[in-house]
């Protein structure tokens, strides 16, 4: 191999490299694309998933919560806070299995290991509101910036803020709060 070639490929690896690290970090902070627990699976169940639970609200990534919340969540679809969301059974069960597989307990990132930390040691969470991996991240947002707001009026709806949340990006810094813009803690 001459110097050329080794200079070549040595840019090339140095290159692989730089990109492998911006891919795995998500900087501290951010959960964007970077996070690959959080992006959307392009899966048959994925899709079932989509247009079963994201009709009524977003799909949420599985790494949000863990197995037995999830677990639990699907065992109560007749009350899902307060609305009758039943499925038939081979689609709840598909959806449950995603659901399971992709949950925190077992999700790679950061993100997804966080809210196993947050998590440990606690019955089945419910809302993925009340984890304290998320508690911790909203805490200083003022509740008339979501609950008093008409275009967020919950937590839950992350889209409202996170504009790319169905896109399994919830990087702080692309955070519109409607209303009030960008939201700098």
């Amino acid at each position: 191999m001459n110097k050329r070639h080794l200079g070549i490929l040595l840019t090339a690896s140095a290159s692989l490299l730089a990109l492998a690290v911006v891919l795995a970090d998500d900087g501290g902070e951010r959960h964007g694309p970077a996070d690959r627990a959080l992006l959307p699976l392009a899966t048959q169940q994925q899709h079932l998933y989509q247009r079963e639970c994201g009709g009524c609200h977003l799909a949420y990534p599985p790494a949000l919560l863990p197995a037995a919340s999830w677990t639990a969540l699907m065992g109560r679809l007749a009350d899902h806070f307060g609305d009758n969301a039943d499925l038939d059974p081979d689609t709840a069960r598909q959806i449950a299995a995603l659901l399971v597989e992709h949950a925190a307990d077992g999700a790679p990132g950061r993100y997804a290991a966080r809210i196993r930390r947050s998590t440990l040691g606690q019955p089945a969470v419910l809302r993925i509101t009340a984890t304290d991996y998320f508690l911790g991240k909203h805490h200083e947002i003022p509740a008339k910036m979501v609950r008093g707001n008409p275009e967020v009026s919950s937590f839950s709806r992350c889209e409202a803020c996170h504009r790319r949340a169905a896109l399994g990006s919830f990087d702080e810094d692309e955070v519109r709060i409607p209303g009030y813009g960008r939201f700098d803690d």
